[in-house]
């Protein structure tokens, strides 16, 4: 725990910051395990945990400011992209956007939580043409609930958290590289499940547009048919 000690408290709030904005700009990392861990050295008073949490969820507000204005000035046009990020067409942009559409912002809160839509909701915020007012405040509230929680964690569970990098400091070489492999095999797996979701995707906007367009025309019904007249 010296060494990670020592390298959260002499990068911890830029690292942090670095993080949240590669995990929800969608790439294939996982920031909560280093805000556990920068929460843990807080409680030793390496690291402030209100600046922990804040840290993280700057981070993250920057991806997701990214996405919600790209997404707002192109459009559907990214829509296979941000998919493709998730590679799980059950949690595709398009079904988050209708979620948002009809629950309100308040989903962006909970969904910080939720496998899969993490990266997903400022994009679909962009889509539905959410506010960005309404947008930029929900947003920070739901990220430093978010970073406020897993800092939390480390902070009150700091034996525990300190006992199992110490565990994992012994096999340190393998442990690097057990990192690397999963890095690399989740970012590979993520392609090839895009690929294969490639359908569904397209299934998924389909879908949505026709949704869209019977709300906007209504139900259609059949004409009346005319019976003959009998005699």
């Amino acid at each position: 725990m010296d060494a990670v000690g020592h390298l959260l408290e002499t990068w911890g709030y830029a690292l942090l910051v670095l993080v949240g904005f590669v995990e929800f700009i969608g790439l294939p990392i996982a920031s909560v395990p280093v805000v556990i861990l920068a929460g843990a050295v807080a409680a030793s008073g390496g690291l402030s945990l209100p600046l922990v949490a804040l840290s993280a969820a700057a981070g993250g507000l920057a991806a997701d400011l990214t996405w919600y204005w790209i997404t707002r000035w192109r459009g559907p046009g990214l829509v296979d992209t941000v998919c493709n990020l998730t590679s799980n067409p059950k949690a595709c942009v398009v079904t988050v956007r209708q979620r948002i559409e009809r629950i309100g912002p308040i989903y962006i809160v909970p969904s910080k939580f939720l496998p899969g839509t993490g990266n997903l909701v400022a994009a679909s915020a962009g889509l539905a043409r959410v506010a960005p007012r309404t947008f930029a405040l929900a947003d920070t509230a739901a990220l430093l609930l978010w970073g406020g929680v897993y800092a939390s964690l480390g902070f009150l569970f700091t034996a525990e958290v300190t006992g199992i990098v110490e565990w994992i400091s012994g096999f340190a070489s393998i442990a690097a590289g057990v990192a690397v492999f999963l890095v690399l095999g989740a970012g590979g797996w993520r392609v090839v499940r895009a690929r294969m979701h490639a359908g569904g995707h397209a299934a998924a906007r389909v879908a949505a547009a026709n949704d869209a367009l019977h709300d906007v025309a209504g139900p259609v019904h059949d004409p009346p048919t005319m019976q003959p007249r009998t005699t």
